[in-house]
């Protein structure tokens, strides 16, 4: 197996997640804590995003998020994925028909005025500096989301999300690498930009290529990682972005 999975961390159990929303006095993020709001989400509840004129920020403290688009008679769109560190700005968000933040499964954020995130970034140049790395990281995976859907086909598609979802929320397992994947297959085909009846023939064919095991209840094994890896034309760059970074 490939060792680009070895140090990706386990679940995070909901006592570890309680833990990463308390951060002791005088770490940096301490300041971001005491002002923002805390708010769990359940799974498909979602986040106030309706007033473009109010520039909230959400951080993400663990679970998954999605930002969607509904145009009025058209197809809902999961345009982008946000996972536990991201920086979620209303003002830098489209102001498209529809457009909701909702939780993709069980989810907990920070919540603060634009205005606040702002004031305590300019006292700390260090919280500064990781909050424009994330932001630009964040930009640089919406631009390959956007360059996947354009350029690659439908099996080139589901793999670079099969290994996204392993580099993000994988853990290695003897069977290979195991996921409980937080999307369901609407969601899937949505962020793909993918009938589900193809997505339905594809997922067929992964299964027949030892690269995906079902196991039900969202369980997911990918057997192959290596071959998935082989897959995906962008494998190296999605490496780059959403392998696990040292704390």
């Amino acid at each position: 197996m490939s060792t680009l999975l070895q140090n990706a961390a386990p679940a995070v159990s909901q006592h570890q997640s309680s833990q990463r929303s308390a951060p002791k006095a005088g770490e940096p993020e301490a300041a971001l804590r005491e002002h923002a709001t805390a708010v769990r989400a359940r799974r498909r509840q979602r986040l106030a995003l309706d007033n473009a004129q109010a520039d909230a920020v959400y951080i993400v403290r663990s679970g998954l998020l999605g930002i969607e688009a509904a145009s009025p008679g058209k197809h809902r769109q999961l345009l982008e994925l946000f996972y536990p560190g991201d920086i979620i700005r209303r003002s830098l968000v489209p102001d498209l028909p529809g457009i909701t933040l909702t939780a993709l499964n069980v989810t907990e954020v920070w919540r603060l005025p634009g205005r606040s995130f702002d004031a305590l970034l300019a006292a700390s140049p260090e919280q500064s500096a990781h909050a424009h790395r994330r932001l630009a990281d964040q930009h640089a995976r919406a631009t390959l989301h956007a360059s996947i859907i354009g350029a690659l086909n439908g099996d080139e598609r589901f793999a670079s999300l099969l290994v996204e979802l392993g580099l993000r929320l994988g853990a290695a397992v003897p069977a290979g690498i195991s996921i409980d994947v937080p999307l369901s297959r609407t969601d899937i085909a949505d962020y793909l930009a993918l009938n589900p009846d193809t997505l339905s023939r594809i997922t067929s064919r992964f299964k027949a290529r030892g690269l995906l095991m079902h196991l039900g209840g969202g369980h997911t094994v990918l057997p192959a990682w290596d071959a998935l890896l082989g897959a995906s034309p962008v494998a190296t760059t999605l490496q780059a972005l959403h392998a696990p970074r040292p704390a």
